[in-house]
């Protein structure tokens, strides 16, 4: 890539800071780490640059999120895992809650690897996080997508394989998202 290239790249890339707080409960750091790598990763292949609270850039986008220990409740025949409110007035949000007592839950369904359970929670929050921001990022009005990362529900192994394949945007949900950073784009100005 050419500097007129890298240029571009860079004014397209929108900075999301997230700041998430993990219950104190949760085991390990490695888990809070590994998730928020996870969501980064998926995210970074769309020009969104994911950046925790502890970094210092300037952002476009700031959101709260709230891992939490609390019983999950059902939707249809899946757990919610995550929860995300859409407004109409950009400014006023509510935190994206994801449940970690239903991630686990689901992936202590199937017998996990030894030594690797706190690895596969923390991949699974990884997606399940990447997919509430997905909300927030493509806007009003909400909407699921019938796969992809956008899908309204996982099964286990989608959230616990290494290949992010099954976690990539829709055709229509990538056109949504370069509407959305275009404006984000113009917006600043």
């Amino acid at each position: 890539m050419g500097l007129a290239g890298a240029v571009v790249a860079a004014l397209c890339t929108l900075a999301v800071h997230v700041n998430v707080e993990f219950d104190p409960s949760i085991p390990t750091t490695s888990i809070t780490t590994i998730a928020k790598d996870e969501a980064a990763a998926i995210w970074s292949a769309y020009d969104v640059d994911l950046q925790w609270t502890e970094r210092e850039a300037p952002a476009a986008l700031s959101l709260d999120v709230i891992v939490t220990r609390s019983i999950h409740r059902q939707h249809r025949s899946h757990p919610v895992l995550g929860e995300t409110n859409i407004y109409r007035d950009s400014a006023v949000r509510s935190p994206i809650v994801i449940s970690f007592d239903a991630v686990e839950a689901m992936i202590e369904s199937h017998p996990t690897p030894h030594g690797l359970h706190d690895f596969f929670v923390a991949r699974a929050l990884g997606r399940v996080l990447a997919h509430e921001l997905g909300h927030v990022l493509l806007g009003r009005p909400g909407y699921h997508d019938p796969d992809g990362l956008m899908r309204a529900s996982f099964i286990r192994d989608d959230l616990t394989t290494p290949n992010r394949a099954r976690f990539r945007l829709s055709d229509f949900s990538r056109d949504r998202l370069r509407t959305r950073l275009a404006s984000w784009s113009e917006a600043s100005r």
